[in-house]
């Protein structure tokens, strides 16, 4: 991908966390289906170079660092959306002192292009939760500072599933759109990230823990209307064709 395509997405991407809903819902759809096909046009560049013989986009590993009270909610929400990309494959670690780390694996452009989509979700997942809590915060007045945190962590955790959901949906119709063959030529890039990854020296994370249920299903139902434009895919396909 060109530096001119990837700063268009982040053009786009960063006036839709700053403007009416409904324009950011055209601008994100806009981004969406852009990285979408940048991906595609990609993988086929990289099948028909392989058939040349010759070498292939790099798989390179990019790491994302998230600090502050909901370092590792933020994290997990990255790892959602770049599972939900498809071609990504997210791992997780802790450094003392640094913050949740979230690296990124996969060839140079996907990692690129989930790197800011990730950025402006994770803008939007806390402007979403500071709203939500600001409903919400006198159904918990009575509990203890650690349940209302907890809370407010399950809101974000909820917001990243959510958010995930409709990118993989956004991503699925694309792929469809593009024609027989696509999945398959995108099977065969996620195949090869994984044989690298599996090269890798990695350790399993904890587990975490639950979170709190109504926040979870408050922020998920949040994140499905985050600004990941199905419902802008949805309309156009609705219009007439001419």
């Amino acid at each position: 991908m060109t530096e001119a395509k990837l700063d268009l997405i982040a053009k786009l991407l960063a006036k839709a966390e700053s403007t009416t809903p409904e324009e950011a819902e055209a601008l994100t759809e806009h981004a969406a289906r852009l990285m979408v096909k940048y991906g595609i046009d990609q993988a086929r560049i990289d099948e028909r170079r392989a058939r040349g013989g010759h070498p292939p986009e790099e798989i390179v590993q990019e790491r994302m660092v998230f600090t502050g009270a909901y370092a590792r909610d933020l994290r997990d929400l990255g790892g959602a959306v770049a599972h939900a990309v498809g071609t990504i494959r997210p791992l997780q670690a802790e450094l003392a002192g640094v913050g949740s780390i979230l690296i990124l694996v996969g060839y140079a452009s996907d990692v690129r292009q989930a790197q800011v989509l990730i950025g402006s979700l994770r803008i939007q997942a806390m402007v979403a939760m500071r709203a939500w809590w600001d409903a919400a915060r006198v159904a918990y007045e009575w509990h203890t500072e650690s349940e209302r945190r907890r809370a407010r962590s399950g809101f974000v955790r909820g917001f990243g599933g959510g958010a995930a959901a409709r990118i993989a949906e956004n991503r699925n119709a694309v792929v469809e759109e593009a024609g027989s063959g696509t999945d398959l030529v995108l099977a065969s890039r996620r195949q090869r990230v994984d044989a690298f990854v599996d090269g890798m020296p990695t350790r399993r994370a904890r587990r975490r823990s639950g979170a709190d249920a109504g926040a979870y299903v408050s922020g998920h139902r949040s994140g499905r209307q985050a600004n990941t434009g199905e419902a802008a895919i949805r309309e156009r396909r609705s219009l007439p064709q001419g």
